[in-house]
């Protein structure tokens, strides 16, 4: 049975949230405050008013609307009133068909599903600093990664259709962008690579984890980081799911079709694990004979790709688990 007794939801935005609360039998609707800390603190003492538990006694639940939602979060976790900051997929989908946009409504719906989910929602534990950190450097990286991808790809397009004189110059101005830009990235890497370096348990999980054939810097400061260091998820599976490799049945009744991958993930891990199998194949004698022997069984290639992605997390969990590096069973001839 929950230890909470009262039940708030909160329809979050970037300048304003939208409070509720759940009294008498149903949600009621508190009103519209400031998203900061003085709108924080005001929303507290009006609550107040309507309840005489202790905030220990309280759980607040908020949708992740991305940067919007952690002042809220923070203010939540510094005065010790526990809270879920719930995935807004998972909110929506428990609410049924829904006609419009309200955010009044929203803060009511969301503290009823609060109150309805009030024996098995958990609340939300803030990643250390430096987690926080980290997560911000590596969105940075994807920022610049963008740019610099969408300068070469723009420009190519363009090639048919302008002069050829024309094009020349403007590729010549183009690429000493794209070497800003790789000197940018290349300089933001060392930057998180240093950050990784200065707590030890991160540091050891980053060097158990690249132990992994396949996995390079970048995959393994990104599994640092959306695992909270490999604590925020119990086992490869739960991870694999996560990202969108693992395997789910598809049957209904006497129908029995194929195994497929959930489209609800983390696209990122998901096409970083799609770069990690190239170099894995490659370059991991056990890998490369698992991949031929899942081709030549007649295997689809994504689902050979997925399997071998599979193979690579349960490595790296493994790894970290047993605090040894990875050690290749097999040499090449």
């Amino acid at each position: 049975m929950s230890n909470f007794s009262f039940f708030i939801g909160c329809d979050v935005s970037k300048a304003v949230i939208d409070v509720s609360f759940y009294k008498d039998g149903g949600p009621q609707y508190l009103g519209q405050f400031p998203n900061n800390s003085k709108g924080f603190k005001s929303v507290h003492k009006q609550l107040l008013r309507f309840t005489s538990k202790h905030i220990s006694e309280w759980f607040i639940c908020f949708e992740n609307t991305g940067v919007y939602s952690k002042p809220l979060l923070r203010w939540c976790v510094e005065n010790s009133i526990p809270c879920r900051e719930e995935n807004a997929l998972k909110i929506s989908r428990s609410l049924g068909l829904r006609r419009g946009k309200d955010d009044k409504v929203d803060s009511i719906d969301i503290c009823q599903y609060t109150f309805e989910k009030r024996d098995s929602i958990e609340p939300s534990v803030i990643p250390k600093p430096l987690i926080i950190k980290l997560k911000k450097l590596l969105s940075r990286r994807d920022f610049l990664v963008r740019q610099r991808q969408s300068l070469k790809v723009s420009l190519k397009e363009q090639k048919g259709f302008i002069d050829n004189e024309i094009y020349k110059s403007l590729s010549t101005g183009n690429q000493v962008i794209i070497d800003a830009y790789n000197t940018e990235i290349k300089t933001l890497e060392n930057t998180i690579q240093e950050l990784i370096n200065s707590d030890d348990e991160m540091a050891l999980n980053d060097k158990l984890a690249r132990s992994v054939v396949g996995i390079g810097v970048v995959t393994s400061a990104y599994m640092i980081a959306v695992t909270n260091n490999f604590t925020a998820f119990t086992n490869a599976r739960k991870f694999a799911c996560y990202c969108g490799v693992a395997p789910f049945p598809n049957r209904s009744g006497t129908r029995t079709g194929s195994t497929r991958i959930s489209h609800i993930a983390n696209k990122k891990m998901k096409s970083l694990f799609s770069n990690c199998i190239t170099t894995a194949i490659t370059y991991d004698p056990e890998i490369s004979l698992y991949y031929k022997r899942k081709r030549d069984e007649g295997k689809r290639a994504g689902v050979v790709m997925n399997a071998v992605k599979n193979k690579l997390i349960q490595r790296v969990f493994s790894v970290v688990k047993r605090k040894t590096p990875y050690v290749k069973l097999m040499n090449y001839a």
